[in-house]
């Protein structure tokens, strides 16, 4: 064996090292940003859905005595249409309210979110609430799915839709 042919063994072999090295670099950090990825999207998903459980509260919980203040934890969590369309029948509902002397406390039993992306997401709820009024003053039991269209606005999650489905 010449002394050149003994030097080239060991560099095929640091250069082969070297090459396994950056493959498995590569791999590493193409994990790590899969892994990050899969976190933000899990985080921005559990905003929403915390965001949507808290409006399916502030919908569904309400009392007469105290409905400017609920109404605009409604307003304060709403964006676009949704939150005109409330604000304009805030006066109606309000007389109404009043008028029977209501009361409502909501209780969010289930939510999941249907599909979301880093600034959308639609969620669906199942909220329970106990009414009373002049006619019910005792209460009465109400079941509501409701369907909510959650955007991000300056990070945070705001209602742009809600409807009661069933």
């Amino acid at each position: 064996m010449t002394a050149s042919t003994s030097k080239r063994g060991p560099m095929i072999l640091a250069w082969a090292l070297s090459v396994l090295l950056l493959i498995a670099l590569a791999g590493t950090t193409i994990a790590v940003v899969a892994l990050r990825k899969q976190d933000a999207d899990k985080s921005e998903r559990s905003a929403a859905m915390k965001s949507a459980r808290q409006m399916g509260l502030d919908f569904t919980t309400y009392d007469y005595q105290t409905w400017d203040a609920d109404s605009k934890r409604v307003v304060d969590d709403s964006t676009g249409q949704f939150k005109q369309e409330f604000q304009d029948g805030i006066a109606t509902v309000k007389a109404d309210v009043a008028t029977n002397k209501a009361t409502s406390k909501g209780d969010v039993k289930e939510a999941a979110v249907v599909s979301n992306d880093k600034d959308s997401a639609q969620v669906l709820l199942i909220v329970n609430a106990v009414v009373t009024n002049t006619t019910a003053p005792t209460g009465v039991e109400r079941r509501y799915r409701i369907k909510l269209d959650m955007v991000r606005e300056k990070d945070h999650w705001l209602t742009a839709d809600l409807q009661v489905v069933g």
